[in-house]
């Protein structure tokens, strides 16, 4: 397949969904008929490993979107550049305007495109929108939204405050409400997923970067040192820090990628800081460092292919371990954790993580997209596993210039348009017959477009590195 047969079918999409927002304020909607690209106004079963709570139907969300946007700001055609300004300066001027300042998005709640209100399909009877980061937000992204907004910014930067539960000394959750400000009563688990203090710092950090707000850099100083403590001898963080025995997969166990996540946030939220605070700067190198090690030092058994998810932090026997294609909730696939070993590459040069993404390129030539099974058996492999593997191919001809990551790309991709682009829009999943952007088709849309930027010679398109 080559490059320019690829991109047609990349403008075909941008084109669509594009198309499909123009009702909407230029918002694009989650759930659409792939062949024409209304929205779908009934909403589809969910696939297995993906949950109801976690969808848009009849929304828009962004943090689904950022992919997308950043592809179609990247092809430069001014019709691209001008829908993807109206999406994010409609978005921060009319949907952000929350009591909290917290925005819909992320993992439970959304726009809602028909009635213009905060959507939340967590708790669609009573309203209560839940927010959830879901990913990193990129520089970028920021810069966008505060172009078109700087208060709405600093309003999100305050309403972090509102992950911090009620109770003595701080932990923070995930969720926090966004129409009520006020904290959350503190549960029976602290749900405070390192992944997620790395997102608030470089929210925070960019936030202070613009104003040197000293209220944001409490934030930051509370938030970068509330994880410090709980590392173990090597480096290692818990999935949360604190567990009932009764929850046998958070009790006790360490998480190493989320663990290199808070990592590479920490890195990157340094990189931010250092004009201003440089000390603590320097401090988050150090912690990044640490954690990096502490991935690193994961019984991960490269060798025998064996990526660990989940291990005892007492032993460090391992308890659960990554798979190459299938993500479902709480468990990604292991091509996301290596694109993040390479972003983390790109800004400390630690052969070891480029080492460890190589290994798992590997593994993916040798299991290749399953289109036996996928046909045979109805396999449901989310959009976002071919774009993200798409992702590690195109990262890994980047960096090492071997043409055999190119090419194992350009044969993935014949494989991609053959199980998914069936119509205008790609499909959310293998075997499914609608696009939804929960299922990460953005990733699949850039994870193209990349690649064939690169078979170009010419890239336009930088790496996206959210999906940790």
């Amino acid at each position: 397949m080559t490059a320019e047969e690829i991109l047609r079918k990349i403008h075909t999409v941008i084109n669509t969904i594009i198309k499909a927002g123009k009702p909407y304020k230029g918002l694009f909607p989650s759930i659409l008929d792939p062949q024409t690209g209304e929205m779908l106004l009934t909403k589809p079963p969910k696939i297995p490993g993906q949950r109801d709570g976690d969808r848009a139907h009849l929304g828009s969300n962004l943090i689904h979107d950022e992919p997308l946007l950043q592809t179609m700001y990247a092809l430069g055609k001014p019709e691209y550049v001008e829908a993807a300004d109206s999406y994010l300066s409609h978005f921060s001027l009319n949907c952000t305007n929350t009591p909290t300042g917290l925005f819909p998005w992320g993992e439970h709640s959304f726009w809602h495109v028909l009635e213009e209100r905060v959507g939340c399909s967590r708790n669609s009877q009573d309203g209560s929108a839940i927010h959830d980061h879901l990913r990193q937000v990129p520089f970028w992204l920021w810069e966008k939204l505060n172009s078109f907004n700087p208060d709405c910014v600093q309003n999100f930067a305050d309403g972090l405050d509102y992950h911090w539960t009620q109770g003595s000394g701080y932990e923070y959750i995930r969720h926090a409400n966004i129409g009520a400000p006020s904290r959350l009563e503190r549960g029976g688990r602290s749900c405070d997923f390192p992944r997620h203090s790395g997102f608030y710092i470089f929210d925070l950090t960019f936030a202070y970067v613009q104003n040197q707000r000293s209220e944001i850099l409490d934030q930051i100083c509370l938030m970068t040192d509330y994880w410090w403590k709980k590392r173990d001898e090597l480096g290692l963080l818990l999935i949360e820090s604190r567990s009932p025995k009764e929850a046998e997969r958070f009790f006790g166990n360490n998480a190493p990628t989320q663990t290199l996540s808070l990592g590479a946030s920490l890195l990157e939220s340094g990189d931010l800081m250092e004009p201003f605070e440089a000390e603590l700067a320097s401090k988050m190198r150090d912690y990044a460092k640490e954690y990096i090690t502490g991935f690193l030092s994961a019984p991960h058994q490269l060798s025998d292919r064996k990526f660990v998810s989940l291990c005892q932090q007492e032993t460090q026997n391992i308890v659960e371990l990554m798979s190459t294609w299938g993500s479902v909730y709480g468990a990604g696939t292991v091509c996301g954790t290596a694109v993040l070993c390479i972003n983390i590459w790109r800004l400390t040069q630690n052969r070891e993580l480029l080492n460890w993404a190589l290994t798992v390129g590997q593994a993916y030539l040798d299991e290749p997209l399953p289109i036996d099974k996928i046909t045979a058996e109805g396999f449901k492999i989310p959009a976002a596993d071919p774009g993200l593997v798409l992702g590690l191919f195109s990262d890994l001809y980047d960096v090492t210039g071997e043409s055999n990551w190119l090419e194992a790309g350009l044969d993935l991709a014949v494989d991609v348009c053959n199980v998914y682009f069936q119509n205008s829009l790609p499909l959310g999943a293998s075997g499914i017959s609608w696009y939804e952007s929960q299922l990460g088709p953005a990733f699949l849309i850039h994870g193209l477009a990349r690649l064939a930027s690169l078979a170009q010679t010419n890239c336009i398109l930088s790496p996206n590195y959210t999906a940790r």
